[in-house]
Parts: structure tokens; sequence; C-alpha cells
């Protein structure tokens, strides 16, 4: 298990492979989990980089893309 920010994080493997947050360690010494949705997680899972500002701008510049509302 590894510490991270007062929250715990491990990794599983097998059938429930994955990025796991500790919420709590019950007396007999289960642990109840859930999935890991941080960015950060999200990320490694799907081998994603964040871009640059200049890249997201190259992208407004090359498509046109614009906030839903009509904003910028």
């Amino acid at each position: 298990m590894q510490m991270s920010d007062a929250t715990r994080h491990l990794t599983a493997v097998g059938e429930f492979a994955g990025e796991y947050v500790v919420d709590e360690e019950l007396t007999d010494g289960r642990l109840v989990i859930r999935p890991n949705t941080s960015a950060a997680a999200m990320r490694r899972r799907l081998d994603a980089e964040p871009v640059s500002d200049e890249e997201f701008q190259q992208l407004v510049d090359d498509y046109g893309i614009l906030p839903s509302d009509g904003e910028g």
C-alpha cells in the first residue's frame, strides 16, 4: 500500500486490476475500497498526457473549438 496526502491508495492485480482508494479499514482487517477516479489515475489508465496551453490553443485555432455556451 502506498501513502499519499493522507489518502491511502492500493493497486490490485487479477480480475479487479486497477488503482483503488481505501475508504475505510474495518476492525477485522477488511478494507472498503473504491476505484481511484482522480484525473492522474484516469490519465494513467488511458495512457494519456495533458496537453500544453500551446497545444490546446493550436487545437482551437485548427478546429474552431469554442465553449458550448458561446462564451470566449
